[in-house]
């Protein structure tokens, strides 16, 4: 971003914060042990507000679903355009645990208003496919220009005014079970949990009707929905299984998911495979799967926040920390905080250089051409990344990377990417990152009573 650009951005953010004191927070979590400096906890929640407002402006469709990607070409009176979709299921589960942890820790209206339309959104998602426990990746209306990708269906019935996006993947899945898992905590009214624990059970139903697989309407089974315990599928799918099935038995302890749970577990040695989810050597030949370290994360936290058994409980930790391990040197804000209420020993050093991200993260998404290669200050790695792409010696600051949809799944050691600055991505990554440290303790509030602007 330009010196003229930062000078504005600055300018735009305190007339936004200014008009912002319903966002102001309703108390300070305990057991902080992360930022110290009253002034970068206010910026840090500066922060949070003018993405949350981008977010509300640009990004969140009427259906109630994540524009992860949109034309930032469009006046904000325009209404919101995805330009992307497919993967509009797991960013827009993501987002819902993001807005279920600020509503916690905010007692916010807004905020709570928000997981109501995102529920809905993701509703949207199971039933537009009138197959019980099936997602859509994405849901389109049909007045909008055509999405260029294949697997669009018609809508039908009440939703014919819609097409929607088929061959949902195991990733959208544990994105969506995540933020349904996240708001059934965190909220008190027990219609609302109930409606959520539906959602939930019927992604588990499905899965367990066809042998731990996602089958489409089509009758066959999704390209990477195989969660089944065949000698073909990977240790992280196991993970992903166990946590969406332990998500199961956390909203409907009386059903069967407890039993299908400890089956994975006792006759397939699934927590032993989940333990093992990131060891895999051959990465140091391929370049490593950075979506992967992300998916890993999101299930073992899930596993950790429910599993009460010790014995399990030490092997998802295990494997957190083997993951942790893998990424520790990344000063990646989510994991950092995930790592750390998983029980990993996770030191102050770690934590100052997640927040460090956080207040370098740009509040300008667009994808502006960005071209690092060339710099003189730059080492460039002697190691390809999995696409062939140059990558750095050691991840550049977060504010000199290619913009991304999310920043916690995207090689941290990136270093070029040609966009247009015609595309804007919704800052998805800061908002859950933030939230998230704020909710359990690792970030600070800012100071009472002052507002900023």
């Amino acid at each position: 971003m330009s010196a003229r650009s930062a000078s504005v951005a600055a300018a735009v953010l305190v007339g936004l914060i200014a008009g912002c004191a319903g966002e102001r927070d309703a108390a300070r979590p305990a057991g902080m042990d992360g930022l110290s400096e009253p002034v970068e906890a206010e910026r840090l929640w500066e922060k949070a507000v003018w993405h949350e407002r981008t977010i509300g402006i640009r990004h969140l469709t009427a259906e109630g679903l994540l524009a992860y990607q949109a034309d930032a070409t469009r006046s904000a009176d325009d209404g919101v355009r995805p330009t992307a979709y497919s993967d509009m299921a797991i960013w827009s589960g993501l987002y819902l645990a993001a807005e279920a942890l600020r509503a916690a820790v905010t007692a916010d209206p807004e905020a709570r208003h928000r997981v109501e339309r995102l529920v809905a959104g993701l509703s949207l998602l199971q039933d537009i496919t009138r197959t019980p426990g099936l997602l859509a990746r994405a849901v389109q209306p049909l007045v909008d220009p055509p999405d260029p990708l294949p697997d669009w269906r018609a809508g039908e019935g009440d939703y014919r005014g819609y097409r929607w996006l088929g061959n949902v993947s195991v990733d959208q899945v544990l994105g969506v079970v995540y933020g349904y898992g996240l708001a059934f905590d965190l909220d008190e009214d027990p219609v609302r949990r109930r409606a959520i624990a539906r959602r939930v059970t019927d992604i588990a139903d499905h899965l367990a009707a066809h042998g731990m697989t996602i089958v489409d309407t089509t009758g066959k089974r999704v390209k990477h929905g195989d969660l089944s315990p065949g000698w073909t599928s990977e240790n992280l799918n196991a993970l992903i299984a166990l946590a969406l099935f332990k998500t199961a038995v956390h909203v409907s302890p009386e059903g069967p998911y407890q039993r299908i749970y400890r089956d994975l577990i006792d006759r397939h040695g699934y927590a032993r495979r989940a333990r093992a989810a990131r060891d895999r050597w051959w990465e140091h030949l391929t370049g490593v799967n950075h979506s992967d370290n992300n998916l890993a994360m999101l299930a073992y936290d899930v596993l950790l926040r429910y599993e009460d058994d010790a014995n399990l409980r030490e092997q998802y930790r295990a494997g957190l920390e083997r993951t942790w391990r893998v990424v520790r040197s990344e000063r990646n804000a989510l994991f950092t905080y995930i790592a750390r209420s998983g029980g990993v020993a996770v030191g102050g050093d770690a934590l100052a250089s997640a927040q460090r991200t956080l207040l370098e993260f740009p509040l300008d998404q667009r994808d502006e051409p960005v071209v690092n290669s060339t710099r003189e200050d730059v080492c460039l790695s002697p190691r390809r990344d999995r696409s062939g792409d140059l990558q750095a010696c050691a991840p550049l600051p977060v504010s000199e990377r290619p913009r991304g949809p999310f920043e916690w799944n995207e090689n941290p050691y990136r270093l070029d990417r040609l966009g247009a600055g015609s595309q804007a991505y919704s800052g998805l990554g800061y908002v859950l990152a933030y939230w998230m440290g704020r909710q359990r303790g690792l970030i600070p509030a800012p100071a009472e009573p002052r507002e900023p602007g």
